[in-house]
């Protein structure tokens, strides 16, 4: 009888526990950050007609991150900038964090943003 209680628990406890929703077209979260929300906002600025993107959300756990935005072309080729560079943060259980970015030129037409805890090597590009 006690399996049965403790095993019903268990299932319980899992189906409570929603998976991280986000745009995966524009985020990337790896698995080892522990995140409980993500979004993503985007708008042309008017005097230059480049993109400012936002991220925000709020961290799950206390935890150390890297992030980068990666600009794309209206042909979908990557724009290599010095812009797209690992940044490292600091993010603290359920406070809200913002990260954000401005487009290296108006060729700039899309972006994806990268979140880890391991750029390897310990070497920010």
């Amino acid at each position: 009888m006690k399996k049965i209680i403790l095993f019903s628990v268990f299932l319980f406890l899992g189906a409570c526990a929603t998976p991280l929703e986000y745009d995966h077209e524009k985020i990337s979260v790896d698995s080892g950050v522990n995140l409980s929300a993500v979004n993503t906002q985007s708008r042309i600025r008017e005097r230059d007609g480049q993109i400012l993107a936002q991220i925000s959300g709020t961290a799950a756990s206390n935890q150390s991150v890297y992030y980068k935005f990666e600009w794309f072309d209206s042909n979908g080729m990557k724009i290599s900038t010095g812009l797209s560079r690992w940044k490292k943060v600091n993010l603290r259980k359920n406070v809200e964090f913002f990260w954000n970015a401005a487009a290296p030129s108006k060729r700039a037409v899309a972006y994806k943003v990268y979140i880890t805890d391991d750029i390897g090597n310990g070497i920010i590009e």
